[in-house]
């Protein structure tokens, strides 16, 4: 797609994961998970959005996988290519979904980030609390910033939760587990806004795949 027919589009919201890890889980640093596979529930919703005309404003969007497998998307009208910015660096990895169902989500995060949440109705029900400890601050949640690894991005401050409910079915999944880490990102994409983080890219195996079903 060339600059002259090139869709113009943005997405903001919040993004959290669900995943086989232990706490923290290693992948936000850009190293490998403790047992070779790092298995997910991952959960973006959109509070602003568009995609030329087309308004995504309460766009959530729920996968399961690995690297490569299926989707959950709760807007049949929704489903684009984004061209430029980190969805299109993000989505290179992941390739096509195996399958992609559309079902109502249910997204929730409390404004000081103690707890967030997503559920599907019989498919889909995680609950993270923030993490804590005897010598945090209880006013702010436990962050780190400038992740090597973030999957929203270069730059971005992850916020670490303890996952509480992690019961997702679908997809006939093959692998049983259950989840041991979480982190919540912000994010607010919009075209070639990676760029410079894409400078630094160099350190991601061009030939893996995310296998994932949404």
């Amino acid at each position: 797609m060339n600059a002259t027919t090139a869709v113009e589009w943005r997405l903001r919201g919040e993004w959290f994961d669900v995943c086989s890890c232990k706490l923290p889980c290693p992948c936000s640093f850009a190293q490998e998970p403790p047992h070779g596979d790092c298995l997910f529930t991952l959960v973006w919703q959109v509070h602003e959005g568009h995609y030329g005309d087309t308004d995504l404003a309460g766009l959530g969007v729920t996968a399961r996988g690995e690297f490569a497998g299926n989707m959950w998307i709760d807007d049949p009208n929704a489903t684009m290519k984004l061209e430029g910015g980190w969805p299109g660096e993000f989505g290179s990895l992941i390739g096509t979904p195996d399958r992609i169902e559309y079902a109502p989500i249910t997204f929730e995060a409390a404004d000081d980030l103690a707890y967030w949440r997503a559920e599907i109705p019989g498919k889909v029900d995680v609950r993270v609390e923030a993490l804590t400890g005897p010598t945090s601050d209880p006013n702010r949640g436990v962050t780190t910033a400038n992740a090597p690894g973030a999957e929203i991005g270069p730059g971005q401050v992850a916020t670490w939760g303890v996952v509480k409910r992690d019961q997702v079915r679908g997809f006939e999944f093959p692998h049983d587990y259950r989840g041991g880490s979480s982190k919540h990102f912000a994010f607010d994409w919009r075209p070639h806004a990676v760029d410079r983080g894409a400078q630094g890219s160099g350190d991601v195996d061009s030939g893996s795949r995310c296998r994932c079903n949404c």
